[in-house]
This record gives structure tokens, C-alpha cells and sequence, in this order.
């Protein structure tokens, strides 16, 4: 059954001050504080919280003035890297790392001269090359600018490479020790990779591959970082393990995790003969905790590739290496995880951004909503494949935000809003929610399949994520974004609605308001849920003005009118139930048709007070008849005609504005229609 949208005020008549109402409000969850330690702590509470803590961790360098932003110099503009070659030397006692940096880059400018790479201040430069020549350079600020060994010109590729040391103890690089032995680890989201090594720190170019490698003490330790394991070589007092990733990898995401770890490894078994290795890095008195906990990540692997797409980097591996860190770290193809944190939805949350974050990555920290948002919403989905859909929805009421703050982050120099819990993961899933609710369930995972085929290994602003749906859905979706990425509050609706009876069916009138102070009006599909004794029946109301009025027909007796029922809209919403008008029940009606515009038919609905003649005639915009529709007796009531858009010799008409008159009496109503073929 279809509904009659945009009914006239004058045609609803809400007589809100003079009939009696019934009303209720929806309620609207809010933030939660944190629970006692004596108070049980739900699992949906759990979910949650690590995901607060993650936030927290991210934002750790908030407060610290010396560390901002990393903005891309015009300089780096004018060249794309493609290899980093990353090879140093850690002395843990003394606390010195020593690196040498040897970078590849093609010249995507008219030419270039010098180059500039991030790096630290405090980590001294001791000698630099270009084209395997010794070379000039100079330290402005965090930024090492390398003199060319000749002028490039557009389409080249030119080497060079920086030696350089220092103590790049930090939030991004720790020095640490746990059980009596070693233990460094790095989390450089989101801009201290220049902390402890030297790069072009900025999330959208990535190299096509990288080399890591890693001389430590020969005392137990073991390296693990991205990519597979190449070679492990001793040294005698010293041991190098290199690592390749094969992938392309923003600088964010080279990690390092140094440990006499205790390993153990699962298997990915992604197609018949085909097998990809899960490795697992642990503290040794955390052995028994990660052999119980861990393995559930295969079953994540199978889940998310059914719903993602492959795993992005299957040619080499996915694991977990522990570091002494709130929550967690999505290093490409190595999360780190908290050597406490055992939890399946942060297990979850890190292998997510596999694909939502390393494979696509936002373009900056402006956009992080593509990386978190993303990532929280598939814990979510994780317990919609192992639980069902309640679980999924009990899992997004848990994120439901209802304060103000802009998903977009304005300035990303402000780690506290790159890293808000309440917007940048909890707001930013149930815009992924939404979408795929606005889209419908095959379109948005097309959508994500467009999405992945469009930006693969590459990087994304919410723009260019946008026009990928809109193009694979061929729906308008500015609105959308506009409203739930750069505004800062959401949609409070309230309903109205009254029902008219007669022998066959039963109209149902509601009208829908946005009363929202503090922000424009929303576009959206709304659920309309009416439930009678004869059953349940299901209607979308395409909503984006203050004020809109809708007709619904059904069967039986109105029970309940519901908006959004399954919470697929971050919102608010107040009921109320009027009894009919007296002036609708005392004079002949004409609704609306629907749809309109229409191609080839459309359904024109009328009221009657009385059994009477009734004469429903369709005229041109000159006058002339078109088609006489109804001409004889009717029973009080509703009722309904359809006009297929041909005259009354049968032939079909052109496109064009009509006019419906419906005469009872001495009473008429006119509606103008629009046939578009």
C-alpha cells in the first residue's frame, strides 16, 4: 500500500487546541557516565568503554603545545612518494635510536630542486644523499629540506636518503619495560611518525611499499611491525629483523612492537588451498588470556570479507602485538592491542579498520570520521552476523549521541575533537547506520564495494566518499551528508495523526513537524510503522520541511502509529492522537493524488459526509474534459480512483498538468496533477 504525501494544512486540520489529545514522548538516550567498579558493567557498556579509552588514548598529546598539527609544505606537493626504506638501530639502554631513511619519489611538479621531509626536531640529522651523492641540507623548524643532486623535471624519479639520531621518546615512540625485559612499541596516529622517523607525514600519499628494518640488542627481543617477516640476522651482540610490507601504507600506520615476545599463530583460510597466517605477539604471562581470546579474530576475518570485501593485504598477514596502551592501535596488517584487552568488540573495532582506515584512508584528520566511524559501526555488525539484528540495534542505541558537536572536525591542530569519543566514533556510526538504512541493504554494500574499487589503498575525503555513493545508488545524497557530517545536532520530530473509518479501510492522516531550535531542517526517509488488529503495515515518509502531511490507508482498527520504529534515524520524537476534525467528517474531501508526478497511473482518494451522486472529472489546463472518472451514487466515506492518463476514447495523454474537480452537491474540491511521461 502506497502513501498520499503532502496533504494541505488546510486539508489535515489538526485541531490541536480544541480536541482532546493523547501524548507521548520517545525516550532519548544519554551519554552514560563510566559505572562504579562495584556495579556490573553491561556488555554493550563494554563495547563502549574501550572505545572511550581509545578515543582518550588517541588524544593523549591534546594538551602539548609543542606538538601540532603536520601540515604538508608546498614543497611536498610537488613530488609522490613510492619507497621508504626505513632502517635503524635501537640501543633500549641508553635509550638512542640512529635511522636512515632512504626515500623514492616521482616528481609530480614542473620541477624540483630540494626536498622537504618531516623529522623532529630534537632528532639530529648527521648526513644526507641525493642520487647516492652526499648533500647539502638545513633544519627549518621540524622540517628537513634535502638539496637535489640535480633539477628534476615532471614524470621523474629521484633517491635520496637521511641519516639521523637522537631519543625520540615521546607519546608516539615509548620506551618501556615489562617483566624485567625490554619493551618498545610506537603509536604515531595521528602525526608522530616525524617523532622517530623521517617522512612525508601526511595521510595521502602513500608509498607502493616499504622496507622496515630493525637492529636490536640480541637479548631475547623480537621485532614485529607491518607487512612479512623477510629475515631475521645475528649479528653476535646484535640481531636485524627486516620486514616487507608490499602495500601501500600511510606513515601513520608503520608501527613498531619489541618484546621478548611469546608468539603462536591461527590460520585464515580464505579460499580451497589458500591460507593466510595470523600472528600473535604477547607479553608471556598473557600467553594463556590471548590463546583463549585472540583466535575469534579468523571468524572476524571471514565475517568482514563477506560484508567488506577480501581482506586488503592477504598476501601477507593480519595479528595482534601487545603494547602497555589504552586500547588500541589499527597498525596495518599488526594491531596493537593492550596487553589487558581481550574484549571481541575491540578485537573487532581494530581489524575493521583493515579496510576502513589502512586500505582507505582519510585523506586528513579532518575526514576521521571515515576511519573511526566506520570501525565502530562494525562492531555493530560483528554482533549482527553472530546475534542478529536486535543485537545490532542494541549495539548502535548504545552509540546514540543526542549532543552538538560537528562530526567534521574543524581543527584538526585540536586532538581532543580528531579524537571525541561522542562524535568521531559514537555520532560518526550512526551516520554509517543511517546510510545504509537511506540506501537500503544491497545499495550500501555496493556502495562500499564502489567505494573500496574507487579509493583502494589510497586516501578519501567525506566528499569524494559521497559522490562514490551517489554515483553507484543514483541517489541525491548532498543533503544527507551536509546535515549529519558538517551539522551538529539532529532531528526532533513531533507526530500527529487521527484515523477515518469506513466499511473498507481506514485512512490514516499524520502529519510530521521537525521542532528542532538549534539547527536547520533534515532530509530523510522516516519509517512509519501502523499497527491495527488486522495486523502491521509499513510505510516511508519522505520527510525535509518543518511541516508535512501524509494519508496512509490500512485495514481494521488503529492501534499505534510509530515513527522510525527500529531506530534507524538519530533523533527525538514526540506522539500525539487528536480525534477527527468535525470539518472533516462534515465536507466532501479530495486528497491529493499519488504519486504525483505519475507515470502511468496515479490513485486519486476522496471523502464523503453522506451516501450521495458523486462526479470526479479530469480537465486539461485549457479546461477542456479529459476524462470523466466517477459519475454516479457513492456510500459516505472514503474512497478511491484511478486514472491511467488516457481520455475517454481510451487513447493515452501527453505529458502536462491536469486538474481533478470532485463534485458532491454543492460542493466541489479541485487538485492540480502532474503526468510526466
Amino acid at each position: 500500500m502506497q502513501p498520499l504525501h503532502a496533504l494541505s494544512k488546510a486539508t489535515f486540520l489538526i485541531l490541536l487546541f480544541s480536541l482532546t489529545t493523547v501524548s507521548s514522548v520517545l525516550a532519548v538516550p544519554v551519554p552514560l557516565a563510566p559505572p562504579q567498579e562495584a556495579v556490573p558493567i553491561s556488555p554493550v557498556y563494554q563495547a563502549r568503554h574501550h572505545r572511550i579509552i581509545e578515543a582518550e588514548t588517541k588524544s593523549r598529546l591534546y594538551a602539548k603545545l609543542s606538538e601540532v598539527e603536520t601540515k604538508a609544505t608546498e614543497n611536498m606537493s610537488l613530488y609522490d612518494v613510492t619507497y621508504y626504506d626505513l632502517d635503524l638501530t635501537l640501543q633500549p639502554d641508553s635509550q638512542q635510536l640512529d635511522g636512515t631513511v632512504t626515500m623514492t619519489a616521482r616528481v609530480v611538479g614542473e620541477t624540483l630542486a630540494e626536498v622537504d621531509l618531516d623529522l623532529y626536531a630534537n632528532m639530529a640529522v648527521s648526513a644526507a644523499t641525493a642520487g647516492g651523492f652526499s648533500t647539502t641540507f638545513s633544519r627549518p623548524g621540524h622540517i628537513v629540506t634535502i638539496d637535489l643532486d640535480r633539477i628534476y623535471s615532471t614524470g621523474e624519479s629521484f633517491t635520496i636518503s637521511v641519516s639521523y639520531g637522537g631519543n625520540p621518546n615521546s607519546d608516539a615512540f615509548s620506551w618501556s619495560s615489562f617483566g624485567g625485559a625490554h619493551w618498545i612499541w610506537t603509536l604515531s596516529e595521528p602525526y608522530g611518525a616525524r617523532r622517530w622517523w623521517a617522512c612525508k607525514n601526511v595521510n595521502n600519499d602513500k608509498p607502493d611499499s616499504m622496507d622496515i628494518r630493525v637492529t636490536v640488542p640480541d637479548d631475547g627481543l623480537i621485532v614485529a611491525t607491518n607487512g612479512l617477516l623477510v629475515s631475521e640476522v645475528d649479528n653476535g651482540s646484535t640481531r636485524t629483523f627486516h620486514w616487507h610490507e608490499s602495500y601501500p601504507i600511510a606513515t601513520y600506520l608503520v608501527s613498531l612492537a619489541i618484546h621478548p615476545y611469546a608468539t603462536f599463530s591461527n590460520w585464515y583460510h580464505y579460499a580451497p588451498g589458500d591460507s593466510m597466517e595470523v600472528q600473535y605477539y604477547v607479553v608471556s604471562s598473557q600467553l594463556s588470556n590471548a590463546q583463549n581470546s585472540y583466535p575469534i579474530t579468523v571468524d572476524m576475518l571471514h565475517a568482514f570479507s563477506q560484508g567488506f570485501g577480501e581482506y586488503p593485504f592477504i598476501q601477507e598477514k593480519y595479528g595482534h602485538a601487545q603494547f602497555n596502551w589504552g586500547g588500541g592501535m589499527e597498525h596495518q596488517t599488526l594491531t596493537s592491542l593492550r596487553y589487558t584487552s581481550y574484549g571481541q568488540w575491540i578485537i573487532a573495532h581494530e581489524l575493521a579498520h583493515q579496510w576502513w582506515g589502512d586500505l582507505i584512508t582519510c585523506a586528513d584528520f579532518h575526514h576521521i570520521w571515515l576511519n573511526e566511524g566506520f570501525a565502530t559501526w562494525a562492531e555493530a555488525y560483528w554482533r549482527e552476523q553472530n546475534e542478529g539484528m536486535a543485537a545490532y540495534h542494541d549495539e548502535m542505541n548504545a552509540a546514540a549521541y543526542y549532543g552538538d558537536g560537528t562530526i567534521y572536525v574543524e581543527d584538526p591542530s585540536d586532538f581532543g575533537a580528531i579524537f571525541n569519543y561522542w562524535t568521531t566514533y559514537a555520532k560518526a556510526s550512526w551516520v554509517v547506520h543511517m546510510l545504509r538504512h537511506v540506501l537500503g541493504d544491497e545499495e550500501f554494500f555496493d556502495a562500499l564495494t564502489a567505494y573500496r574499487s574507487a579509493f583502494a589503498y589510497g586516501s578519501a575525503t567525506t566528499e569524494q566518499f559521497r559522490d562514490v555513493c551517489e554515483a553507484s545508488s543514483g541517489m541525491d545524497l548532498h543533503a544527507f551528508f551536509d546535515q549529519w557530517i558538517y551539522g551538529a545536532y539532529y532531528p526532533e520530530y513531533k507526530y500527529t495523526w487521527y484515523a477515518l473509518m469506513d466499511d473498507d479501510a481506514t485512512l490514516v492522516n499524520l502529519k510530521i513537524e521537525q521542532i528542532q531550535s538549534n539547527t536547520g531542517l533534515f532530509t530523510m526517509p522516516i519509517d512509519v510503522t501502523i499497527t491495527t488488529d488486522t495486523g502491521v503495515f509499513d510505510f516511508v515518509a519522505q520527510n525535509s520541511m518543518a511541516e508535512e502531511y501524509y494519508a496512509y490507508t490500512v485495514s481494521g482498527h488503529v492501534l499505534m502509529v510509530e515513527l522510525d520504529k527500529e531506530n534507524w534515524i538519530l533523533k527525538s520524537a514526540t506522539e500525539t492522537v487528536v480525534d477527527v476534525p468535525d470539518e472533516i467528517v462534515a465536507k466532501a474531501r479530495l486528497w491529493p493524488n499519488h504519486p504525483n508526478p505519475f507515470n502511468p497511473s496515479t490513485t486519486i482518494r476522496f471523502a464523503i459526509p453522506s451516501t450521495g451522486p458523486v462526479r470526479i472529472v479530469v480537465y486539461d489546463i485549457s479546461g477542456r474534459v479529459v476524462k470523466t472518472l466517477i459519475d454516479t451514487s457513492y456510500p459516505a466515506g472514503e474512497h478511491s480512483v484511478i486514472w491511467d492518463g488516457t481520455d475517454d476514447t481510451g487513447r493515452a495523454v501527453a505529458s502536462g498538468t491536469y486538474f481533478t474537480r470532485l463534485a458532491v452537491g454543492n460542493t466541489s474540491d479541485v487538485r492540480s496533477m502532474v503526468l510526466v511521461r
